[in-house]
């Protein structure tokens, strides 16, 4: 037998990533190219942001736009050679044919952004967690935004801002500013005849603001971090307003509902029965944080209207408790409670979330939702820095930071902490500032050991709640409820190891 030359022997090339993000290039480490995040950025909390494809962009593989060159409409290129049908371009064909949109003629560069946007911006937005959220964001909203000028202006100017952030450009930035005053402009229009053709549209816009609110330079004073806080309450309540136009009216059925869902999966009840007074307030399915989507979503037997036990950090419930009973009964009238123990209630879900399954899709959809139930009122209590106000916002502010966040707030959620931390003690009392100091505590852990660490310190030294614990008992409390069917079978099931016979 001859035996073959080494000559003639395939070798497997050695596969470089060219792929990587561009924080695992900077840092020149092997990026596995996780999406959205991949595993060093994750890891490390950082912010992971890929390079445009090359392979797929329309600028390198069929037209070349310059920074510099003036956009030109698609209509006048028609005596070219391109075939805009062409799947290599990478987007789907429902926008090519026309070559038109609600805003006029495309151009170029409105073409290269909308292209950007389907392949990178996306998933920017989707990091709730939660895959229904990815069609949506990917395919759903550039759809829809070809016939309605707000929304793609909004996308035109999020994306602009995107790439300016990947590669700093002043035309890019200019265009971000052009397309985002564009955006206000036709979204203001629009709010003025709602119907069921842009109800949709306009409430995606909605959330697309709040990307469009830059956030302030991190040596800002302490003012205009609070004000930018204030800014993103009060465009929040426009989304809580134009939510409630349609949440007893079949909202759960549009397209755009998982976007403002407000929990994935019902909780178990707490470990922990705080005293009668500690309660949340009972009320209709879809109206408490108990129970926060609309009712037809809550089909099993076993969710009913109720007023559930309070779940807070040992700090946070001493400041509950010293609002609801006050140790000066001699001073003025407190006049905010009413306004202040509802957020109170809003904040016990997420913790719980955290403690039964902690960081999870669940706890960041609670995350992204909490300024939906904030009421004018304690808005209102936010702009006059009212300190019991504020140290909710810190609180609220923390646990943000446990979530993956978009690329325009960077950093800055460790600055708006440590303003509101500064705004606390020039007024706050002893039990206002140690609950301050809860959330402090969280930020900093975050920052210095990452989002997993500083989820696990809210549970120290919190009497009954143990955080390795948390997991265990939720995975039976959902097995309790099979014994609530009304099933004629007895069922052997094996979990774990542990052989249950369950009658159900």
């Amino acid at each position: 037998m001859v035996r073959k030359s080494a000559g003639f022997v395939s070798k497997k090339p050695h596969r470089k990533s060219r792929g990587g993000c561009l924080t695992c290039k900077r840092k020149k480490v092997k990026c596995n190219e996780g999406q959205p995040a991949c595993a060093y950025c994750s890891l490390r909390r950082l912010d992971c942001e890929y390079p445009p494809d090359p392979s797929k962009s329309p600028s390198s593989s069929i037209i070349c736009l310059s920074e510099d060159s003036s956009p030109e409409p698609l209509v006048a290129l028609k005596s070219q050679d391109f075939n805009f049908n062409d799947g290599t371009l990478g987007m789907s064909n429902w926008i090519f044919p026309a070559a038109h949109a609600a805003t006029g003629q495309f151009t170029l560069e409105d073409f290269e952004l909308l292209h950007h946007y389907k392949t990178s911006t996306w998933h920017t937005f989707a990091v709730r967690g939660d895959p229904s959220t990815h069609r949506l964001h990917q395919e759903r909203v550039p759809q829809l935004s070809v016939s309605h000028p707000h929304l793609l202006y909004a996308i035109l100017s999020v994306t602009a801002s995107h790439r300016n952030s990947l590669q700093s450009s002043k035309h890019l930035e200019e265009k971000a500013l052009i397309y985002r005053q564009k955006t206000f402009k036709a979204y203001t229009q629009e709010l003025q005849n709602i119907t069921n053709d842009n109800y949709e549209t306009i409430l995606i816009t909605a959330t697309f603001l709040l990307a469009l609110t830059p956030p302030p330079h991190a040596d800002a004073p302490d003012t205009v971090h609070l004000d930018w806080l204030y800014t993103l309450l009060k465009l929040s309540e426009g989304i809580r307003i134009l939510a409630s136009l349609r949440w007893s009216q079949g909202i759960e059925k549009l397209s755009v509902y998982p976007l403002i869902c407000r929990e994935l999966r019902t909780l178990p009840p707490p470990p922990i029965l705080p005293e009668p007074a500690l309660h949340t307030r009972a009320g209709p399915l879809g109206t408490t944080p108990d129970h926060p989507n609309p009712a037809p979503t809550y089909d099993l037997p076993h969710v009913l209207p109720f007023a559930g036990s309070v779940f807070l950090p040992p700090s946070l419930r001493a400041l509950l408790e010293s609002t609801l009973n006050p140790r000066d009964t001699v001073g003025p009238m407190d006049l905010h409670v009413n306004t202040l123990v509802p957020v109170f209630h809003v904040l016990s879900p997420i913790f719980l979330s955290l403690y039964y399954y902690h960081l999870s899709p669940d706890f960041n959809v609670r995350i992204f939702v909490f300024t939906s139930f904030l009421m004018p009122e304690f808005l209102a209590l936010v702009k006059a820095r009212e300190s019991r106000a504020l140290v909710l916002m810190a609180w609220f502010f923390a646990m943000a930071d446990l979530v993956p966040h978009g690329w325009w707030v960077g950093t800055r959620i460790g600055y708006v902490v440590k303003a509101l931390g500064r705004a606390v003690r020039e007024s706050g009392d002893e039990i206002v500032v140690r609950a301050l100091e809860g959330a402090e505590k969280v930020n900093r852990a975050a920052r210095d050991e990452g989002g997993e660490r500083a989820a696990e310190t809210i549970f120290d030294g919190w009497a009954g709640v143990n955080w390795d614990e948390g997991p265990v008992r939720a995975q039976e409390w959902e097995l309790s409820l099979l014994g609530d069917l009304d099933l004629n079978l007895d069922v052997d099931i094996d979990f774990g190891g542990l052989d249950l016979d369950i009658a159900v």
